[in-house]
């Protein structure tokens, strides 16, 4: 890939939805000293601690954005050069396999499906090894049931079927997410052959590049000319990160950073709105202050007072327009009304934060693909166990993807 076509790709914007895939994942490791006392510090230390990480945080951010737009795409371009280049041979020759090692595959792969649908019944992991589904599943009984291929429809994985012919895939890559999960771009995700590794290092290189440009959300309000600043330095923390990735691809580089960006603006889209439509509601709703209002003296209130910078384009919209259209008193009235006055307010805050994640779309992205994919490889043994070790060292597993 040309250097320019990178950046290219780096500086585009793609189209689509977008789903939050901004977490802070930032631990300090505190191990105790040789008298077994624990280094982890209390107290005034620790505030004037944090004081300082935050300081030297607040410091970094400042430099950056005090660099000039020409050392900026210098530093660009200079770190997309140290991206890693070199790409596999595709010209290696892989044999097609003969009949005896599609056999031998066949019955490999239906111990993974059917240990994968034995844990959906909930059957105990102990009990599923290798050696305990052979004596339950002889050979003869896996012929018979065509390696078991029609448990994959109950599963929301299956072994791509043309890539179960050549030695030149692992099982790994054979693995493949059903399409109808919600990925923004399935067709895309189910081509990408990364080997275990490779998922790996690209579900952790996104977890740093999203715990050092977490900066960037305070900047989503501003114009698109600020904004394209902060987004191009943030290209550049990226790309500078990746020089420690050399397995994640520089295709995988620039079309994840894409979607990471997206992912941070869906993210920040209902930023405060729970806040916005309470304070509403609490105006509205009889009982929760002195004088009930109407919508729009309500809205009028929460304006002239400035309640919610971040929001105020949409409030003057609200206010403003004569047309009938109305999207907070829409979503007010159509979403809130089952709220009743006697409702406290942290229950009222809680149900409104609720009505709000299901309203809003969430597409999933690469990064939970391959988060996804690491954990079923896992889950029904299909990597080595020194492997899952190594997958578990990522900061993100299972508890941050949503089970359907």
């Amino acid at each position: 890939m040309e250097q320019s076509s990178l950046i290219a790709s780096c500086s585009s914007s793609r189209s689509g939805d977008e789903q939050s895939c901004s977490q802070d994942c930032g631990k300090i490791a505190q191990d105790e000293d040789e008298g077994g006392h624990s280094g982890k510090k209390t107290g005034i230390d620790a505030i004037e601690e944090h004081k300082q990480e935050e300081g030297s945080a607040s410091g970094h951010v400042q430099a950056l954005l005090d660099m000039d737009a020409e050392t900026v795409t210098e530093k660009i371009l200079y770190f997309s050069k140290r991206l890693n280049f070199d790409t596999p041979a595709c010209g290696d020759y892989h044999p097609e396999y003969d009949q005896e090692q599609l056999n031998q595959l066949g019955e490999q792969l239906a111990l993974y499906r059917i240990r994968a649908y034995e844990l959906t019944v909930d059957r105990k992991l102990a009990e599923l090894s290798d050696e305990n589904l052979k004596l339950e599943y002889p050979a003869s009984k896996l012929y018979d049931n065509g390696f078991f291929e029609y448990y994959e429809e109950s599963l929301e994985w299956y072994f791509d079927p043309e890539r179960c012919t050549s030695a030149r895939f692992d099982n790994y890559q054979r693995l493949v997410l059903h399409g109808y999960r919600g990925y923004l771009d399935w067709d895309f995700y189910s081509s990408i052959l990364n080997t275990y590794e490779e998922d790996v290092a690209y579900v952790q290189y996104f977890e740093e590049v999203a715990n050092k440009t977490k900066w960037i959300e305070d900047y989503l309000g501003d114009s698109k000319i600020e904004w394209e600043r902060i987004r191009s330095l943030a290209l550049m923390q990226a790309l500078e990160i990746a020089a420690g990735f050399p397995n994640v691809s520089p295709l995988l580089v620039t079309y994840g950073f894409q979607e990471y960006i997206n992912s941070i603006k869906r993210g920040c889209y209902s930023k405060g709105l729970d806040g916005l439509y309470f304070e509403i509601w609490k105006r509205v709703a009889k009982e929760k202050v002195s004088t009930s209002m109407s919508f729009k003296e309500a809205l009028l209130e929460i304006d002239m007072k400035d309640m919610f910078p971040s929001r105020s384009c949409e409030i003057k919209y609200d206010l403003e327009n004569n047309l009938g259209r109305s999207p907070i008193k829409k979503f007010v009235s159509s979403s809130l009304e089952h709220l009743s006055v006697q409702t406290s307010d942290d229950k009222a805050r809680q149900l409104i934060r609720e009505v709000i994640r299901g309203s809003v779309s969430k597409p999933l992205y690469y990064l939970d693909y391959a988060r996804r994919k690491l954990d079923i490889a896992d889950d029904i043994e299909l990597i080595p166990k020194g492997m899952q070790a190594f997958n578990r060292h990522t900061q993100f597993r299972s508890k941050y993807y949503d089970k359907y």
